[in-house]
C-alpha cells in the first residue's frame, strides 16, 4: 500500500512539474528563477514520474521487488538529509524545504517499519 501511495505521489508530482513547472515551483515558494532552471526541473519531473511507475509495479509484489523498498528507504534518508543540509546552510528556507524534509523522513521510517519479509513486531507475523 505504501509503495502504491508513494508511487502515485511521485508520478503526480513528476507530471505536475513537467506540465506546469512554474506553478509547481511557486507552490514550493520558488519564484523568479532563471528560465534555464525549467530544463533541470523538467528532468527532475521525468525522474519522478518514472520512479512512480516503478513503485506502482513493485506494489504488485513488494517481497519480489524488495529493491524498490530499499530504494525508497535510501531516497527518503537522502532527501531528508540533503534538505536539512540545505536549510542549515541557508540555501533554502524552512518554508521551502520543511515539508519535503518531514515527508521524506516519514517515508523512510514507514518503509523501514513495513519492510517486506521483516518480522512485524506489532502483529507478531511476517509482512
Amino acid at each position: 500500500m505504501l509503495l502504491m501511495a508513494d508511487g502515485t505521489a511521485l508520478f503526480l508530482l513528476g507530471a505536475l512539474v513537467l506540465v506546469f513547472p512554474k506553478q509547481t515551483l511557486a507552490a514550493f515558494h520558488f519564484t523568479n528563477l532563471p528560465e534555464g532552471v525549467n530544463y533541470l526541473i523538467g528532468l527532475w519531473g521525468c525522474a519522478l514520474a518514472t520512479f512512480g511507475i516503478g513503485y506502482a509495479v513493485a506494489a504488485t509484489d513488494a517481497t519480489r521487488h524488495v529493491i524498490w523498498v530499499q530504494i525508497g528507504i535510501a531516497r527518503g534518508v537522502l532527501e531528508a538529509a540533503f534538505g536539512g543540509w540545505c536549510v542549515a546552510r541557508g540555501l533554502v528556507t524552512w518554508e521551502q524545504g520543511g515539508f519535503g524534509i518531514i515527508l521524506a523522513g516519514f517515508v523512510a521510517i514507514a518503509y523501514l517499519v513495513l519492510y517486506p519479509g521483516k518480522e512485524n513486531s506489532w502483529a507478531g507475523s511476517r509482512l
